[in-house]
């Protein structure tokens, strides 16, 4: 039985490794999804919050609140208003203490070593947004000294985005410098617009700081992101445990249960190699034995002809048990499909099978008794047809009852199918039995073998059935064992 051991152990390894992979795919893509789903909206609030004007930090303010509509994630943030040369011009955001300027100087520091808009400060849970500032002033008055800024140069700036022009944009032709100017301007508050469907926060491109104008850092408190996460994947790597161990527990299960038709099969093949080993042995000895005295000038004439009819008796015995074997070969190796169909007389074929048989019953006391229904024919391969009908009525005159009635009847069963029948009294079949009989090898009793059955003739049977798309059974009642084959008629 170490075949079945390694089998069920082969079939839980390959279930679990399945099993395993689909975890780390299903888990692998919640996580994913949800880590990107939350990257998103919390990038989208913090692009949102760098266009609003710097000052408005109270959200008991109106216009805050109507900004913050634009997003459906809020985290705690702040902002940081840096001039050209990298200094802190302004600060802005209630949710932190914005007095600690060597933090403050440090973050911006590291900020601006970056060349991405878009990054985490993993030491300091913050995630930061670069953006052009937005103008503070109106761009007829006069506002505040921006460091690095000359402040002659101030009403030079775009009135909407606070940026001045460059330099070589009023050089050349009348009309290269208009466009470039609308273009920036075009581009500056495209960045600056919050909430927009359009955007992508996993397409935000990198750039270095021109040194050329304000600009905006957004910093983002991000540690209720890393816990979420960090939950997540807790929670993700316990399920997946607990799942893997219930899997385990239902593969072992479904390993004993999907082996154990092989199991079966393994222990009643076991049994037949022993059983047809003990059949073919007692024949063989039989003729060597009885050949070794046909060659002895000891024995007479009437002995010798005994001896070449045993000899001849145990040859029978062992051509039926090598034909049985060559036929089951040959219905495994599809013979069946391969045969030609044809229309079969039904009825008739039965009629003329119960005449050969009658001679067999008769020597041996039996009645046998027909009710065949006239003009039912079948699609199929007459020669299995015929086998099935001779493998029921043999196993009729062997196991009926002394003196018994064998009856055969064939009807219509529906619209579409016909109902084939032989009855025999005899011993009751039990239910376990009655399941296991089509099992190939399985023999109800040890006794059958002294009729020269190996188990195999139902198999057969059953087997030819089903090619033909048809079903077989057996009923024990009353002290009356029937099998019936139902067929579809043509």
């Amino acid at each position: 039985m170490e075949m079945i051991k390694k089998l069920r152990l082969r079939f839980v390894i390959i279930t679990m490794v399945i099993v395993t992979v689909m975890l780390f795919v299903i888990f692998g893509l919640v996580l994913g999804l949800t880590h990107r789903r939350i990257f998103s909206d919390n990038v989208r609030m913090i692009q949102g919050v760098s266009g609003m004007p710097m000052g408005m930090n109270q959200n008991r303010r109106p216009e805050r609140r109507r900004q913050n509509e634009k997003t459906d994630v809020q985290l705690p943030f702040f902002r940081v208003e840096v001039d050209a040369e990298g200094n802190i011009v302004a600060t802005d955001g209630d949710f932190y203490d914005l007095t600690d300027e060597e933090t403050l100087n440090s973050l911006v520091s590291e900020v601006l070593s970056k060349k991405e808009r878009l990054g985490d400060l993993s030491d300091y849970n913050l995630r930061f947004f670069r953006a052009v500032s937005a103008s503070r002033n109106d761009s007829k008055a006069p506002g505040p000294e921006i460091p690095g800024i000359d402040p002659e140069k101030r009403t030079e700036m775009n009135p909407e985005t606070g940026i001045e022009p460059p330099r070589d944009m009023d050089t050349g032709n009348g009309e290269e410098g208009p466009k470039k100017a609308e273009n920036l301007q075009s581009d500056t508050k495209d960045m600056n617009q919050g909430g927009k469907d359009d955007f992508d926060p996993f397409n935000i491109e990198n750039e270095n700081w021109d040194g050329k104008s304000n600009r905006i850092i957004v910093f983002a408190d991000i540690s209720s992101e890393v816990a979420t996460m960090r939950n997540l994947i807790r929670n993700s790597f316990f399920i997946g445990l607990l799942s893997f161990v219930v899997f385990l527990v239902i593969a072992m299960f479904f390993a004993t249960w999907a082996v154990k038709p092989v199991e079966d099969a393994w222990i009643q093949q076991r049994q037949f190699v022993s059983d047809a080993s003990h059949e073919l042995k007692t024949p063989l000895s039989v003729i060597l034995t009885d050949a070794e005295m046909l060659k002895s000038k000891d024995f007479d004439e009437a002995k010798k002809k005994q001896f070449a009819d045993n000899i001849l008796t145990m040859a029978h015995q062992m051509r039926g048990l090598v034909e049985s074997l060559l036929q089951l070969a040959r219905v495994d190796n599809g013979a069946i499909q391969k045969a030609p169909e044809q229309i079969i007389d039904l009825s008739k074929m039965v009629s003329n099978e119960i005449m050969t048989f009658e001679v067999m019953f008769f020597e041996k006391g039996l009645m046998l008794t027909e009710e065949v229904q006239e003009g039912i024919s079948i699609k199929g391969a007459s020669q299995y047809i015929k086998q099935v009908i001779e493998i029921l009525l043999d196993n009729a005159q062997k196991y009926s009852a002394p003196n018994g009635t064998v009856k055969v009847s064939l009807e219509k069963s529906g619209t579409h199918k016909c109902l084939l029948s032989i009855s025999d009294p005899g011993d009751q079949i039990s239910d376990e039995d009655l399941k296991n009989i089509f099992k190939r090898f399985y023999r109800i009793d040890e006794a059958r073998a002294m009729n020269h059955s190996y188990g195999l003739g139902l198999s057969i049977a059953q087997n030819i059935v089903n090619d033909h798309k048809g079903r077989i059974w057996a009923e024990s009642k009353n002290g009356i064992n029937t099998f019936r084959v139902e067929l579809p008629m043509a």
